[in-house]
């Protein structure tokens, strides 16, 4: 799956409207995810690297093999900033306790120097509220969360709008295989705003990124004169001006099942 997970979808905001249709199993389960974003001095990136590699990551793919989990990952921001995470990672539950038992596990695993070194850190348990992934095995690539503040009480208003206009284009483009993934969360545990809502989209490549950039575009340059009216006004009274905050990481691991 980031800063306010600052965790993934789309490359614009387009409003008014009614929830796409998506595959039944993924609008009836629910599911938690856990983020956890790290500051790591440049000098330790690649011993942040190497311990996941060697001692989170078996941990988090046992729990994804055993039901546990169905899906983990890390990532490494592409876009930094002063004070922004540098690394981060995820995973998602269909339970509370299955959330709690990967944390568990973590916290009795060996040691993890780099982790030591970090200069900030801070996690983020969320509801994903409507989602559609391919299973993956050892998959890496791109991973984009658009985080949005919206106006009181509009949350969900803001999710509904978006999945009229925007998701039926990452449909097409999952088809395609150009997406793995896109979902919406809220924070389950508020550690900021209730209102806020992340946008997160996985690309198997750059240039698949690429593609869905190019087929957004298209879908809003095609917008009639009344759709590009609907949707400018719709996102003044949704969304909270200037809140909008996006994230592009590198996903170095990543396994869904």
């Amino acid at each position: 799956m980031l800063k306010r997970i600052a965790g993934l979808v789309a490359v614009v905001l387009l409003v008014f409207s009614a929830p796409v249709a998506l595959p039944q199993q993924d609008q009836a389960q629910t599911v938690y995810t856990f983020v956890s974003l790290w500051q790591i001095p440049r000098a330790n990136w690649a011993q942040f690297s190497e311990n996941s590699e060697k001692i989170t990551n078996p941990i988090l793919q046992k729990a994804l093999a055993d039901g546990t989990i169905i899906s983990w990952g890390n990532f490494e921001t592409v876009v930094h900033t002063p004070d922004g995470m540098t690394h981060g990672g995820w995973f998602q539950a269909t339970s509370l306790a299955g959330i709690t038992r990967v944390l568990d596990e973590l916290l009795k695993g060996a040691s993890r120097p780099a982790l030591n070194t970090a200069t900030k850190h801070e996690d983020h348990l969320l509801r994903t509220l409507a989602r559609h992934a391919s299973p993956q095995a050892g998959a890496s690539g791109y991973v984009r969360v658009r985080t949005v503040l919206a106006q009181p009480g509009k949350g969900d208003d803001l999710v509904a709008h978006i999945q009229k206009y925007i998701w039926p284009v990452l449909e097409d483009q999952f088809k395609k295989g150009n997406v793995t993934y896109y979902a919406a969360d809220e924070q389950y545990i508020l550690t900021g705003p209730g209102s806020s809502r992340n946008f997160v989209t996985f690309y198997p490549s750059a240039e698949a990124l690429d593609k869905v950039v190019t087929a957004v575009s298209a879908r809003l340059a095609g917008m009639s004169a009344d759709e590009r009216q609907a949707w400018q006004e719709g996102l003044s009274k949704l969304t909270v001006p200037d809140s909008t905050r996006d994230m592009l990481a590198r996903v170095t691991h990543y396994a869904q099942k």
